[in-house]
């Protein structure tokens, strides 16, 4: 489907070139035989096609546009949504990188199809048309458009495609620049409490002038391509006139000046290509082969499941120190497990280690043997978001087979029972419609929902009153079931629910 909505869009555009051309042909026949003073009945059919093509160029046009800029956004609309559901089962990708790979990747591809496929296929129609239409009337001028276009139209841009060959660098650097903006806003305070600050402003300006360098360069070799390719229509029409005598001349000229307008674009398209094949790349990579086999891998591990660490290791860029050092931990199956700590002291890296949501060295292992920690692992954590959509929806996140009754069960096991009720209203921008507490236990209830084999919860009850944040986790501990719990908490009084504490200090497992 998507196939057939392009090629109408560039049938579109053919038609869209072809009226154009016919405008110009037409309108300068018309002037060039009004010289000659006829009645005006002589010139009433010219008059009339003039009228038509001028009236087609632009309807068709607009019509194409609509329909390339509908398939555009279709592909668009399915690959974002394939990308999202590609980082929900990514488990280390740094999230400026992703940042960039769902935005600036993804928009890559309509600038692909916009102006390089569908521009090179109508360029290539119209062309082979135009030089078989000049050869019926002119062999010197149908050869010289013939070279004309091909140099415009290949060789042109194949020179652009030599001159910037530095996509996957610049697809590179955007994701790095990306990633310094995400984790100096993000981690600002921390960054400022360790006096790691300058550096990662250091490190970031030096990200933004490489990015800057080559974007100057592929601006550079695009301007200079599409400043040649822009001469060469001109000279064709020059060199038409010459060898073309008779009234036939000006006509000639003038239409291979349209035609060569048609290729002009694609010296540029070329020059940038790189560029958007490096970051379509990216795209392919992020969601080939991991959407269906990371919700199979989920779905096949139901059972019990315990989880060990060895020797982890979590270092972040310009830290001070290790946010987690040599850590060794068995959580077994079914157990409950509560981490405390003083803040900063690694607890929700932790956990972010076991999930597989950050780069760490060591052995992290699941047993039964062969289960992935990131496949049996997952909760709430602290920088779990909420989106400005309904309750259920933020309850599902686009996952299917849940009924109603189960989204219910799980709202009443974070102590929201009353939102049973209230599916289908909206919660705001981040939550903004919900208090605090409210905005924490909908996130625990969609951690309960489908609940990992391994449940993680980072401060699942911040924001409620001590008599509520008991109950509440009372109940989201009961709703477990047979799984394993680790908990992140600063609360004291939780702990008499836990089979065992761990206490976290330093980046280390200190008790």
């Amino acid at each position: 489907m998507i196939a057939l909505r392009l090629a109408f869009a560039g049938l579109l555009g053919v038609l869209a070139e072809a009226a154009g051309i016919g405008l110009i042909g037409t309108a300068t026949w018309m002037i060039v035989r009004a010289a000659d003073q006829p009645p005006l009945a002589a010139l009433a059919v010219a008059i009339a096609a003039v009228r038509a093509f001028a009236l087609l160029k632009g309807g068709i046009r607009y019509a194409e546009r609509l329909a390339g800029h509908d398939v555009v956004l279709r592909v668009l609309a399915t690959l974002r949504a394939r990308s999202f559901a590609a980082l929900a089962a990514r488990r280390a990708l740094r999230s400026g990188d992703a940042l960039s790979r769902v935005v600036s990747d993804v928009d890559a591809v309509q600038d692909l199809l916009l102006r390089a496929v569908l521009p090179a296929a109508v360029a290539a129609l119209v062309g082979v048309a135009a030089v078989i239409g000049f050869l019926f009337v002119s062999v010197p001028a149908g050869l010289v458009l013939a070279a004309a276009l091909l140099v415009a139209g290949l060789l042109l841009p194949l020179l652009g495609r030599v001159l910037s060959r530095q996509g996957a660098a610049l697809a590179s650097a955007r994701a790095d620049v990306v990633q310094s903006t995400v984790d100096i806003s993000h981690g600002a305070a921390e960054l400022l409490a360790f006096g790691a600050m300058p550096a990662a402003l250091g490190t970031a300006a030096a990200r933004g002038r490489r990015l800057a360098r080559l974007e100057g360069r592929t601006a550079t070799a695009g301007a200079v391509v599409s400043g040649a390719a822009s001469l060469v229509p001109a000279a064709s029409a020059l060199l038409i006139a010459v060898l073309v005598a008779g009234a036939a001349a000006p006509v000639l000229a003038l239409v291979a000046l349209a035609a060569g307008e048609v290729v002009v674009p694609l010296a540029a398209a070329a020059a940038r290509q790189t560029e958007v094949r490096a970051a379509v790349d990216r795209v392919r990579a992020l969601v080939d082969g991991t959407v269906e086999p990371a919700v199979e891998d989920r779905k096949a591990w139901r059972g019990p499941v315990s989880v060990r660490l060895r020797g982890v290791t979590v270092r972040y860029p310009h830290g001070a120190r290790d946010a987690l050092s040599d850590v060794d931990l068995d959580l077994p199956a079914g157990r409950r497990v509560a981490v405390v700590g003083p803040s900063g002291a690694g607890k929700s890296t932790l956990l972010s280690a076991i999930a597989g949501r950050v780069d760490a060295t060591g052995r992290i292992e699941g047993r039964p043997d062969g289960a992935e920690p990131w496949q049996v692992a997952g909760g709430v954590f602290a920088d779990a978001h909420v989106f400005h959509a309904t309750v259920r929806e933020n309850l599902l996140l686009d996952r299917t087979g849940h009924t109603d009754a189960a989204l219910r069960a799980a709202l009443v096991a974070a102590g929201l029972g009353d939102f049973g009720d209230r599916l289908d209203e909206l919660v705001g921008e981040d939550g903004g419609q919900l208090s605090g507490g409210q905005r924490q236990r909908l996130l625990l209830a969609r951690a309960l929902v489908d609940a990992p084999p391994v449940l993680l919860l980072d401060e699942p009850t911040e924001g409620l009153d001590p008599a509520a944040a008991d109950a509440v986790l009372a109940t989201a501990l009961r709703a477990a079931g047979e799984r394993t719990v680790v908990v992140v908490t600063h609360r004291r009084a939780d702990l008499a629910a836990f089979d065992e504490v761990v206490t976290v200090a330093d980046g280390r497992i200190a008790g």
